[in-house]
Formats: C-alpha cells, structure tokens, sequence
C-alpha cells in the first residue's frame, strides 16, 4: 500500500525549509538552511522532495536510534539532518542533479531506531544495511517513483547503491559525501571538530576522478582521527551494541504480542514507537526498556562472554603530496598505529564482557 500519510513531526535543527515555500502560490526558488550553509533551491523536483512526506518522517528518525536516548549531544541529529548535510556537500561539489537527489534520499528507508533493524532483521552484512536492501520498495511505498517521473526522472537513476555515484558512496576507508557529512556532523555535535575545523576541511578536500582527496595533510588528519573516536566511542562501542540488542529484542517482543506491526517499524518514527513502547503492560519488553535507559559501561570479567560485533568505520584519507596521491596510512606513522589499534579493536568478533542483562 503506497504511503500517503504526513506524520507529526520535530524539526531538524540541522536543516529547514524556508517557511515561504509552503505558500499558495508557486514559488520559483527556496532556501535551505544546511549545517554547512544556506543554499537556493530553484530546481522543482528539489522542492518537491523537499516537501515530501518521505523526508517529513525522517525528521523524526534519529541518527543513532535509541543510543540517543542515553548519550546526550548538543543537540538532535536526525536522518533528516544528515540527508539535508549529505545533499548539501554534493551540490557545493558539483555533483549532477541526479546525484543530489540520491543523497538527498539515501538515508530515507531507515526504520524507526534506524541501525537497530540490522539487529531485529538479522542483516549481518557488514558491506550495507537493511535500510539499503529495502531502499527502493520504501521509495514506492512513498510515490517517490511517481514524483520523480513527473519531473521527467527515473527511481532507477537516483538509487544510491546503483553504483553510478561514486562522489555519494565509496567503500570503505575512502571518503564519499555520506562518510564525510556524518563525520563532520558527529564531531561537531561531541566537541571534537569545531566550526573553523570544519570549514578548513571542507577548504583542503576535493574531488577529482572519481576520487575524494586533501590538499593538506593535517587536515586530512583532523578528520580521519574523529573518524576513529567516533567509531571507537559511539557507533562501535559496547554501549551501542548492548542497546540495540536489547531494542531488538523489545521490538521483537513488541511484534510477537502482537503491539507492534512490521508496518509501524517501517513506517513509523522514533518517539511514536518509543511511546507505544513505554505505555505497553507487557514486562518483558519494560525490562528491556529499563536496561536501555539505565545503561551503564560495561566492566569486563573474565568467564562471561557476550559476543559484541562492531562495523570498522575509520577513514585512511588520499592525500595529495609531492604531486603524487598517497593514502595517510603510507606517510604518517602515528595515524597509521592508531587505525591499525582501533581496527583491531573493533573487528573481534567477540570480546569478553560481563552480561548487563541484570540491569
């Protein structure tokens, strides 16, 4: 069944539509406000998209699913958030229309709780998400293949992992504009990249043949060792790992009882299930909820193991230097021991941890 409900929604503090284009008459250019900077819209399959209810809900799909509702930041950052700073690094780049659009909506098919699906769905891959395999039936489910033919575009041609934009998506160490606008974003939200860091970054990339690149290598630095703290301290860390499990599980339990559909969790946003969940009788997932946000860090001890996976998100920048492309790895011997420890670290496929179930 195609969606064609708007839900209420918080606004991203990160990335806002100018109140003028919700008027009744047409409006020939919009601005929106990006974490980078203001920037004019005049395209109308941009503005459309803009005022879909495909991006709406993501206004209220959180970053990093209920992580979130224990490791306080600054402030929210949401898909919507992160879409907007996504598409906004590939226009200031130059990337074709098309490409914009796919940035724009990338992060769109994100569940409620977002990477938590990867759990209750048992996607293991560690290549893409379950957001990714269901990306382009979300899209239908949403008109978005309808919206864009009005405007003379295919769904096929704005698919993110079609293989087509390679300044949106590159494989992992390489930099693409998804990697660098959640990089930059999380930095700045946990006070390790300020604004001038940011914008001295952003002055020392470049992309050129199909390739993301610094000019400078101490920025390519900066940000390839926040890469590393965010990947050590909040996607990949034990806190993440533990939550999400026991979110799966509450939603698992949710689903098997019968208070939750598979619809909601497709379709549906953060604090409306949050709320569903914390308002139902049921113990089992109120004892979930109670470990959830009564989190605390995990102390290893020896004989109780819990097998914890993590996904190695750390960047190893190309670095212009002597007229020659390098990989930072190759030229500084201090990045190179600490990603080579993080790395580590965080591909064990299990590491000894006390079980927190008691909690």
């Amino acid at each position: 069944m195609k969606r064609n409900v708007y839900y209420l929604l918080l606004i991203s503090s990160f990335a806002i539509i100018n109140p003028t284009c919700f008027g009744s008459e047409p409006t020939e250019s919009v601005t929106i406000n990006t974490f980078y900077c203001d920037l004019t819209i005049s395209e109308p399959v941009l503005i459309e998209l803009f005022n879909s209810p495909v991006m709406e809900r993501i206004k209220s799909i959180r970053q990093h699913g209920t992580l979130d509702y224990v490791i306080k930041q600054k402030e929210e950052y949401t898909r919507y958030g992160h879409c907007v700073g996504v598409w906004a690094l590939l226009r200031m780049y130059g990337a074709t229309l098309e490409e914009q659009i796919a940035g724009l909506l990338h992060d769109a098919s994100h569940t409620a709780f977002s990477h938590v699906a990867d759990v209750l769905f048992n996607h293991t891959s560690l290549h893409s998400s379950y957001q990714d395999d269901i990306h382009e039936w979300f899209l239908k489910q949403y008109s978005v293949d309808e919206l864009l033919a009005r405007h003379n575009m295919s769904l096929e041609a704005v698919l993110h992992k079609s293989g087509d934009h390679c300044m949106l998506e590159q494989d992992l160490p390489n930099i693409c504009a998804d990697r660098l606008d959640y990089n930059l974003q999380e930095a700045f939200l946990t006070d390790v990249l300020s604004r001038d860091d940011i914008t001295t970054i952003l002055n020392d990339i470049n992309f050129a043949d199909n390739k993301w690149f610094f000019s400078n290598k101490e920025s390519a630095k900066k940000l390839a060792m926040s890469s590393l703290r965010s990947t050590e301290c909040i996607w990949s860390s034990d806190a993440n790992s533990f939550i999400y499990t026991w979110t799966a599980q509450a939603l698992r339990r949710a689903l098997d009882i019968g208070l939750l559909t598979l619809d909601d969790i497709h379709f549906s946003t953060d604090p409306v299930i949050w709320d569903k969940l914390w308002l139902s009788d049921d113990k089992i997932i109120f004892d979930y909820l109670k470990k959830i946000v009564n989190y605390e860090p995990i102390i290893e001890k020896p004989g109780a193991t819990t097998p914890l996976t993590g996904k190695f998100r750390g960047l190893n920048p190309w670095v212009l230097e002597n007229g020659e492309l390098q990989q930072l790895t190759d030229i500084d011997t201090d990045y190179a021991q600490e990603y080579n420890r993080v790395k580590t670290r965080i591909i064990q496929t299990a590491r000894t941890k006390i079980d927190a179930s008691k909690k």
